[in-house]
């Protein structure tokens, strides 16, 4: 709790002022959030039951952000968070970092009806997650942000932006709060990109992208089996979504990467994904997905190509949090690559502002991966992930969801041993808006 009660001392002083600034402003708003989560797993990292490494945590998250009309077409955004994790049987468990999550200024029309500019810390999230979701991986699911310029056009039914990324390995951009110069990803980041948006067709979205990417700095000594020299990465690739009726819709997306890691490493790799979605009539609203993913991987045979898929901007738990964490002895935390995965997904709404979902993946590699014998084998069979998930809406002010994953290792890890996730959560979220004497 004095995570909790350092970061409202930080608001509190601004309340004078930013209430004042509303009088004479559009409505400003203010919101809290309280996130409570307790996890608890076992045998993800190494799927196997000879060490002791299960967790048992307990994690309290705050938000606290103000949205502030600057005028009719200027905005400023700013929000603190601060995440402490209760690590049951640890010892060490104090006051975490505070750190600015947003920090951004939107302008819109500027000079020209649909061209708007967002600059400064932001989420950027597009599609299905498949580049662009989650760029700071270390901190878990604290944050998500991006240090970006997103300047966008639009017109009739189309988007398209033109976004710059700076991220560095370590924030130095804005101030903390008892900083514990905390990692957000393995490397500093520099990515230009271009992302259209396409609505023309009725029922039916469209979307390109290219992005040119740096990974650079890795810290790590070179005799560390996952560190990464320079590279440069360029990634083009597009998505489609089309609902064909009340019934039945489809997702289908590819992307293609190529570059070169110093000193001359080529890069080639690619992405694809496929989804067919089946809604059902009926009170309970029941719905089935059947879906394809793969994603390329290096091969061990050839030494000289980089051919595994890099993720850039999304390594966020998109097939959950159990395989999140398992990624770390390959290459990093959330670095999906090399996999095959076939989706089976089903929920239906038992009750009002409750949705059951149930999931089944299998998923394999393309190729074994070459780490320790101990802990990985010699096939291609990743296993077998079995999820349930349960979200419920109390009121407009709460919510929560219970999770749970276990997966069934293969030939493609020495252990055998179950590995298994779940996760209770609550928010808390409240939020207010300062009306002043300009419209509302």
């Amino acid at each position: 709790m004095r995570k909790t009660t350092c970061a409202i001392c930080i608001f509190l002083p601004l309340l004078p002022a930013m209430t004042a600034f509303a009088q004479a402003q559009p409505a400003v708003e203010i919101g809290a959030e309280e996130r409570v989560r307790s996890e608890n797993w076992n045998n993800v990292f190494d799927y196997s039951g000879s060490a002791n490494d299960e967790r048992e945590q307990v994690r309290f998250r705050t938000r606290l952000w103000t949205k502030i009309p600057l005028g009719a077409h200027i905005e400023f955004n700013a929000g603190l968070n601060g995440e402490t994790n209760l690590k049951l049987g640890l010892r060490g468990n104090r006051l975490d970092e505070v750190a600015f999550e947003t920090a951004n200024v939107v302008i819109r029309n500027i000079g020209l009806r649909g061209l708007s500019l967002r600059v400064g810390r932001q989420d950027l999230m597009k599609g299905d997650g498949l580049v662009l979701f989650e760029a700071t991986p270390w901190d878990g699911s604290r944050t998500l942000y991006t240090n970006a310029a997103d300047l966008s056009y639009t017109f009739r039914k189309s988007t398209i932006e033109a976004i710059g990324i700076l991220n560095p390995r370590t924030d130095r951009f804005l101030p903390r709060i008892h900083d514990q110069k905390k990692p957000l990803i393995d490397w500093d980041e520099q990515a230009l990109g271009l992302y259209y948006t396409d609505n023309n067709l009725r029922d039916t979205t469209i979307e390109a992208y290219y992005f040119h990417k740096k990974e650079i700095n890795d810290p790590r000594p070179i005799t560390n089996p996952q560190y990464q020299p320079n590279r440069r990465v360029e990634t083009l690739g597009a998505r489609a979504k089309r609902k064909f009726n009340a019934q039945w819709s489809a997702t289908v997306e590819t992307a293609a990467q190529w570059g070169v890691q110093h000193p001359t490493t080529p890069i080639r790799a690619w992405a694809a994904l496929g989804s067919v979605t089946r809604s059902f009539a009926g009170r309970w609203k029941p719905y089935a997905t059947t879906a394809l993913y793969a994603l390329s991987g290096d091969d061990p045979a050839r030494p000289g190509r980089i051919s595994g898929w890099d993720p850039i901007f999304a390594r966020w738990p998109k097939f959950g949090d159990l395989e999140l964490y398992s990624q770390m002895p390959e290459k990093a935390v959330g670095y999906m690559t090399n996999q095959k995965r076939l989706q089976l997904e089903a929920g239906f709404v038992p009750l009002k502002g409750t949705t059951w979902k149930f999931y089944y993946y299998h998923v394999g590699a393309f190729h074994p991966f070459p780490g320790k014998p101990t802990m990985f084998g010699s096939g291609t069979t990743r296993g077998n992930n079995f999820q349930t998930r349960l979200d419920f809406q109390i009121n407009s002010a709460l919510k929560g969801h219970v999770d749970y994953e276990t997966l069934l290792p293969g030939s493609f890890y020495a252990g055998s041993g179950r590995a298994y996730f779940l996760r209770f959560e609550m928010i808390a979220q409240v939020k207010t808006l300062l009306h002043g004497s300009g419209p509302r």
